[in-house]
């Protein structure tokens, strides 16, 4: 038996999905491929309306006239489904007969079930054998299923989930019979019918049951067709070489299933096992390119790395980025203008060193598992921390340690609503500074548009979201009124918009045109803008730190050749007090102007997809310069501009996620 078998005929219905529709725009209609389509779709419809001898006589027709294997195959295939629907009638007839004491008439049905079933079995041989090598096997092998048929004939629609039920119904009914129990390739047969429902339910949103128990069964009657080939070894009906293509077949299907599912990690570790048993056979061509497929969306999204904890509890994803930078800052402790150093501090400048770490943990229910939740309910907890350490300035270094917990629910397609808890703990100078509890509620919405290949794709996000954060500092206080313990508030929107991708910007077009390994990896990449408004409120214990404020962000990335990017963002902050400062000589309210600009230069090591092992990982080395610059209207009796100052950070940064 080839080893292209049930796969190669199941591609060649696919394609046949395809070109049904197509034919309707052929001009003439009339021609010798159309009229054969029409044909085909004659004989289904009559086998959906229990003609059986109409149907049976339309498909033996199109067989003796029609040379073209993707047109022969699912005649063979209905054939084959219509020989098993007359067996089991004869099947049911000959158990009528033994209940009725009529042992001879019951012996008569049973020969004649069992003619009907090998004939069956003939057909389904034969859907093996014709099964086209030239059918193109990327676009039709995540579409793989016994009814993937459309109609051009004139007043029908074909349903294939109409289908799918009838071949599910027919092969059910057949494998609970003492002759069907014992055939693998009805379990077989039995996989890809639920294999194929399941396929429609996962389409539709109200259908996640249905689509969880016809996933299971397809993974149940694949596993019932391991063990009966098993069998048929022991009793020598199959060889074992011959055992070896069957497995390999069913493994196929097992990676098929694992993609309807979203684990496209089983799915690339039982394309690749089909692809080194079965080596230099169409089956394992098949596969291979359905894993370089699988490699090239992984690469533009990988997958998260999953914890392999069972269902119901997993599994699990998780996120994880560690960081290292060093750079040089001109003011670590935001000296004033005209202010005096403070005792204590050599300089107010220094090199700074700088390590991080964070993650997340998360549990992602999809309506497949549970309809209930819309489109997809995330529970995830996370934690890290920051450090940062300067060797002339040790009174400055920074420890903060954070843990987070978060829902984020998207009850219909891109629309998503989230909340989160972060509680923070902060040292300065290994000193206790500050302990944050802080809830952040958020609106987002993802605005996506078609694409020529097919895919959508994300052109903008828009996210709404309310911040409070209940904060409790513990430095030493000279005055009651520097008491900045309080509640800070903060309301803001946030708009991206994707522009133009990196392989269709003018002066990257004729560079990704010689490099197809890089254009895989960063042809994706947006030329892209955001800009954001946040409107602060902060009330403190005392009064000189009260406040209403706003913000303005807006920010870029270009993507350039040589795996480079540029990136600048940008914040303009207004500050203002309630109250009278303290500190200023003619006791005014303090009025603050931040701007702050951060650009520089991105360099990927490592893209995310381009390892082979770990397709999560993402290294990335960034170089450039943050400025900002706060004006204030406050000084003090020295003259010192205590709250006014500059700052440039130099720095190079390590950042690896995965």
């Amino acid at each position: 038996m080839s080893t292209f078998q049930f796969a190669k005929y199941l591609l060649a219905l696919g394609t046949l999905a395809v070109v049904l529709p197509a034919a309707r725009a052929q001009e003439p209609p009339a021609s010798e491929p159309s009229m054969a389509l029409v044909d085909l779709n004659r004989a289904i419809k009559a086998y959906l309306d229990e003609d059986r001898d109409t149907a049976a006589a339309a498909f033996q027709h199109l067989l003796e006239t029609q040379p073209t294997a993707a047109l022969r195959v699912p005649c063979h295939y209905y054939l084959g489904l219509i020989g098993l629907e007359r067996g089991l009638k004869h099947s049911t007839a000959a158990q009528g007969a033994r209940t009725e004491k009529n042992e001879a008439t019951a012996q008569q049905e049973a020969v004649l079930a069992r003619e009907q079933f090998e004939q069956a079995q003939a057909q389904f041989e034969e859907v093996v054998h014709l099964a086209d090598p030239t059918v193109e096997v990327v676009n039709a092998a995540l579409l793989l299923g016994i009814s993937r048929l459309a109609s051009d004939f004139p007043g029908a629609q074909l349903s294939a989930h109409e289908l799918a039920l009838r071949a599910e119904d027919t092969l059910h009914r057949y494998v609970a019979t003492d002759y069907g129990a014992q055939d693998r390739y009805g379990q077989f047969y039995l996989a890809v019918a639920h294999y194929r429902l399941a396929d429609e339910y996962r389409k539709e949103p109200t259908k996640g049951p249905e689509f969880a128990d016809s996933f299971q069964a397809a993974r149940a009657a694949l596993e019932a067709a391991r063990v009966l080939a098993e069998a048929d070894v022991a009793g020598q009906r199959l060889t074992p070489a011959g055992q070896d293509e069957f497995v390999n077949v069913l493994t196929y299907y097992d990676g098929l299933l694992a993609i309807l599912w979203g684990d496209n990690a089983a799915a690339r570790q039982d394309f690749t096992a089909v692809s080194e048993r079965a080596a230099g056979t169409d089956l394992a061509n098949n596969a291979t390119a359905i894993v370089t497929k699988l490699d090239e969306a992984e690469a533009r999204q990988p997958h998260p790395v999953q914890l392999p904890v069972p269902a119901p509890l997993g599994p699990f994803e998780l996120d994880t980025r560690l960081t290292m930078g060093h750079a040089y800052n001109t003011n670590v402790i935001l000296l004033g203008r005209d202010t005096i150093l403070p005792r204590g501090y050599r300089r107010s400048d220094d090199y700074q060193f700088d390590l991080g770490a964070d993650f997340n943990l998360s549990r992602r229910i999809t309506r497949r598992e549970a309809p209930w939740v819309g489109e997809s309910l995330t529970l995830g907890l996370g934690g890290g921390t920051a450090d940062l350490w300067q060797p002339n300035i040790s009174q400055f270094d920074i420890n903060r340690y954070l843990g987070r917990t978060y829902v984020n629910w998207e009850p219909i397609r891109d629309l998503y609503l989230g909340f989160q808890y972060e509680y923070s703990y902060t040292q300065l100078g290994q000193a206790p500074f500050i302990s944050s509890n802080r809830v952040t509620p958020v609106l987002s919405k993802v605005w996506r548009g078609p694409r020529a290949a097919g895919a959508d794709l994300e052109f903008g996000r828009t996210d709404v979201y309310f911040s409070q954060d209940d904060r409790a500092y513990f430095d030493r206080l000279v005055d009651r009124r520097t008491n900045r313990d309080g509640v800070y508030r903060a309301l803001g929107v946030r708009q991206s918009i994707n522009l133009v991708q990196a392989q269709d910007l003018p002066l990257l077009k004729e560079y990704y045109s010689t490099r197809e390994a890089e254009r895989k990896l960063f042809g994706d990449r947006w030329l892209a803008i955001y800009l954001g408004f946040e409107f602060r409120d902060e009330q403190t214990v005392g009064t000189e730190f009260d406040l209403r404020g706003h913000s303005l962000t807006w920010g870029l990335t270009v993507p350039l050749p040589l795996r480079l990017a540029f990136e600048l963002n940008s914040e303009f902050t207004w500050g203002h007090y309630t109250s009278p400062s303290i500190f200023d000589y003619e006791r005014k309210r303090r009025s603050d102007f931040l701007q702050r600009y951060d650009l520089g230069f991105v360099y990927t090591v490592v893209a995310r997809g381009e390892n082979p092992t770990l397709r999560t990982l993402n290294v990335k080395l960034r170089t450039g310069v943050e400025m900002s610059f706060q004006n204030s209207n406050i000084w003090d009796r020295l003259g010192e501009d205590i709250y006014e100052y500059n700052r440039t950070v130099y720095g190079v940064r390590l950042e690896v996620d995965f």
